[in-house]
């Protein structure tokens, strides 16, 4: 395995020891630091050339543009910074092959520390300080006033160390000085303003998820002894899992048995109606209101029909008989990602009528509308076919994207503009990029999409990936 030194001499990595090998390790660490300062001088002048003005929009943190569809959020750098033309930061994503928020954080960074922190600079200019070092005081110091940053970057420079336990030192004394309001809000810990209950269906193994919720302590410490007391009644009634695994459970079932609850309270009415709203209620035992999408064949159909005969109802399953049987088929959801065919045909047998079925979404079918929004058929057949935005790089999921008309819809141009080969899903910003920041993309026939920016680079967007081209021209 040959490798290029600092003086551009070739040299063999398996045949190096001794000193020589430190050497290297050290110029690797050199060459590190060179690296890390380009980039920040390029964006730097990527900054510079591109600034906001009178009719240029700012760059901003938010998806939105002053008086466009979106919400207007804090620019990219802190107090004290110039305002960046808005598109900037894609144009950087794309470029760098990262996500548009990478990119908007590394803007932010090198303006407040060009503008707001010169001498942390000054030392990152000198190859004094690692760049991770010197992005991270930037983050930890963006929110505060230019004052107030100015006051940390020399009091660190002062001090002369740079640790992490150094820079939290100066980073907490700076705010206790010029920001004393902001202690018990900068405190690391999650407020009421962080309240949220998440489901993350990716974050376990097949048919396990995660659940976290933040909320109000009293509230929180009633669920609990609620769930508690539910899995202790399991247990008694002859559930042999461990507490936690029974712990678990009980929320499905509390859920259930609340649904059944309120169900009997409009029972007496006839037809059923919500108590509050007056609408009529379709009568079911699970709040499960989730849709699930499952791409599979005719085989994987047939192998899940027969699973769900055989699959217990506790969906315990065994470790070798479906396994060696060869019944189990891995098919693709939007909600699970690849999952067996038996645990979606348990998952049908255990919701019972609570599960509805719904025709299959033909990826390939053709056919147009006159209006110019989509009906809910065509965007499932859309985001099915495009699971996320089709933007370079981007991996937002299509279910919160717009639906874009690739050729722009005319009011008075011919019928039939809308139809799934003139549609694809972009996020809220990409599709501001392409109506207002002068990039443009086509559908290829393979069901790819080429992307062209305004200064003529050039993308392949396809399912599992992106490829710029130009480079490769």
């Amino acid at each position: 395995m040959f490798e290029i030194d600092a003086a551009l001499h070739p040299y063999e990595v398996c045949d190096l020891g001794g000193a020589v090998l430190f050497d290297l390790i050290s110029d690797t660490r050199d060459t590190e630091f060179r690296t890390d300062r380009r980039k920040v001088r390029l964006a730097y002048q990527l900054c510079v050339t591109n600034p906001a003005g009178p009719d240029v929009d700012p760059a901003t943190w938010g998806d939105g543009l002053p008086g466009m569809a979106g919400d207007f959020d804090a620019v990219l750098g802190g107090e004290g910074t110039p305002l960046v033309a808005a598109f900037v930061t894609e144009d950087l994503a794309a470029a760098t092959r990262k996500s548009r928020e990478s990119a908007k954080q590394f803007l932010a960074n090198t303006l407040d520390l060009h503008h707001r922190l010169p001498r942390t600079h000054a030392r990152f200019e000198d190859l004094e300080l690692e760049l991770w070092k010197a992005f991270r005081l930037a983050e930890e110091t963006h929110d505060l006033s230019l004052e107030a940053a100015r006051w940390i970057d020399n009091h660190l420079h002062e001090g002369g160390s740079y640790s992490m336990a150094a820079m939290a030192r100066a980073v907490k004394h700076g705010i206790a000085k010029f920001h004393p309001d902001k202690l018990e809000d900068d405190n690391g810990l999650p407020g009421k303003d962080d309240w949220d209950v998440e489901v993350d269906h990716d974050a376990g193994a097949e048919g396990t998820s995660t659940l976290h919720a933040t909320g109000g302590s009293l509230d929180l410490a009633k669920f609990e002894g609620l769930v508690c007391d539910e899995a202790t009644t399991l247990g008694r009634l002859g559930d042999t899992d461990t507490l936690g695994q029974r712990k678990a459970k009980a929320l499905g079932v509390i859920a259930d048995r609340q649904a059944s609850l309120d169900l009997l309270g409009i029972l007496d009415q006839d037809p059923p109606v919500h108590p509050e709203t007056g609408e009529p209620v379709i009568p079911r035992k699970s709040y499960l209101k989730a849709r699930l999408f499952v791409h599979l064949s005719l085989t994987d159909l047939a192998t899940m029909c027969a699973a769900s005969a055989t699959v217990p109802g506790d969906l315990v399953e065994g470790p070798d008989s479906d396994t060696e049987q060869g019944e189990i088929g891995v098919v693709d959801t939007n909600m699970f990602g690849p999952a067996t065919t038996t645990l979606i045909a348990g998952y049908l047998k255990q919701l019972g009528a609570d599960a509805r079925l719904t025709p299959v979404i033909d990826t390939t079918r053709q056919w147009a509308i006159d209006a110019h929004d989509p009906p809910q058929s065509m965007r499932d057949q859309v985001t099915e076919r495009d699971p996320h935005c089709v933007h370079p790089y981007c991996g937002r999921s299509s279910k919160t994207c717009d639906l874009d008309h690739i050729v722009p819809y005319d009011d008075t141009g011919p019928p039939g503009q809308t139809n799934p080969e003139n549609l694809a899903p972009l996020c809220r910003r990409h599709h501001l990029l392409k109506t207002h920041g002068g990039w443009r993309y086509q559908r290829n026939r393979d069901g790819t999409y080429t992307w062209t920016n305004q200064h003529g680079r050039t993308w392949l967007v396809t399912h599992t990936g992106t490829v710029e081209l130009t480079q490769e021209l």
